[in-house]
């Protein structure tokens, strides 16, 4: 999820504690639990900041690692409550440390959890990712009521707690909205295609109620949209890779497992570079726009197979990427579903 969310949502969720005195102005203790939130809440993507070999390293391993895993909260915790403490001398550690703790669990793991690219909690014990797929990375919908809250609490100060607690109200009601349109639009998609391996819906762009989904058939995957109120509507289909898809020199890499592990439906494609050597495309449909990938991993290996270069390529600007989403294109012979 994105900061400005992490945040807001940790300060909504410092205001479940009831005040020390509920008509005078906040306590030491209470000050520091609301601070202690909030930097609990933002302090695990810190992690930003680690230095990496390259772009592709840094999102996979050094972003969502050992600060995002459940093993690591109570240090988060200790540490934004430290900082809390220290402004604020007279108030008690205890409340500080247990909200700061609820903070980071549900703030910012849990938030981050139910974006679509995955969080490896369980590290260090397992470097399996994650996820929910109830919102985008960054939803408005989830950031406006507790930004709202935030306002109104900002602006009628008396009524602070109560502007949080409803602000928070908003996000945890829209997003349970969003948890049963993912459990609808799945069983459509489902009933299309029960012949299917898998089938997965994911969140699309500024969107409640038409999400995007993937369709794992036995040699190829079926990508489109589905809406409420209307079938599955397929945009494109593509063939599922196999092992030789990856040359055999690079298969070991690191970068490159960590991209295929990473891919839950990978695409891999490959083109020779001018200057000798092999450019790796390591994609995944779950990023799809039209049914086609918009998030791919580039990889340059020499002749011998060792890694050159790696970078991360988002399918272009925001703008393009915003047009292409105004404008999709029409499904190529859209073929009916097999049943």
């Amino acid at each position: 999820m994105d900061n400005l969310t992490h945040g807001l949502m940790g300060l909504a969720l410092g205001a479940l504690r009831r005040p020390d005195a509920a008509d005078s102005p906040l306590s030491a203790t209470d000050k520091a639990v609301l601070l202690g939130c909030v930097l609990a809440a933002e302090l695990p993507d810190l992690d930003n900041l680690l230095p990496s070999e390259n772009s592709v390293v840094h999102a996979l391993q050094a972003h969502r690692g050992l600060s995002h895993a459940l093993v690591f909260t109570p240090v988060i915790a200790g540490a934004a409550t430290l900082v809390a403490k220290g402004l604020f001398r007279s108030a008690r550690m205890g409340p500080v440390y247990l909200f700061s703790l609820l903070s980071v669990a549900f703030a910012h793991l849990l938030a981050d959890l139910w974006t679509g690219w995955g969080t490896r909690v369980l590290l260090p014990f397992s470097a399996q990712r994650w996820t929910l797929d109830w919102t985008m990375v960054v939803d408005p919908w989830v950031t406006l009521p507790l930004l709202a809250g935030a306002l109104w609490a900002w602006l009628r100060r008396e009524q602070w707690r109560r502007a949080l607690l409803w602000g928070l109200v908003g996000t945890v009601a829209y997003l349970g909205v969003r948890v049963s349109l993912q459990t609808v639009l799945s069983h459509r998609v489902r009933g299309a295609w029960p012949a299917a391996e898998r089938v997965q819906v994911f969140p699309a762009w500024l969107s409640l109620t038409t999400w995007r989904y993937v369709v794992v058939l036995p040699s190829e995957y079926v990508t489109g949209t589905v809406a409420l109120g209307s079938a599955p509507h397929e945009q494109r289909r593509w063939p599922r890779p196999g092992p030789e898809a990856v040359p055999a020199s690079a298969r070991n890499l690191p970068t490159v497992r960590e991209a295929l592990a990473w891919a839950r439906f990978p695409l891999v494609s490959t083109a020779p570079q001018p200057e000798g050597g092999t450019e790796l495309r390591i994609g995944d449909l779950r990023y799809h726009l039209g049914g086609e990938p918009t998030l791919q991993f580039i990889l340059e290996l020499s002749p011998q197979g060792e890694l050159r270069a790696a970078r991360l390529d988002r399918g272009g600007s925001a703008a393009s990427l915003l047009r292409r989403w105004r404008t999709p294109e029409p499904a190529p012979g859209a073929p009916t579903p097999e049943g």
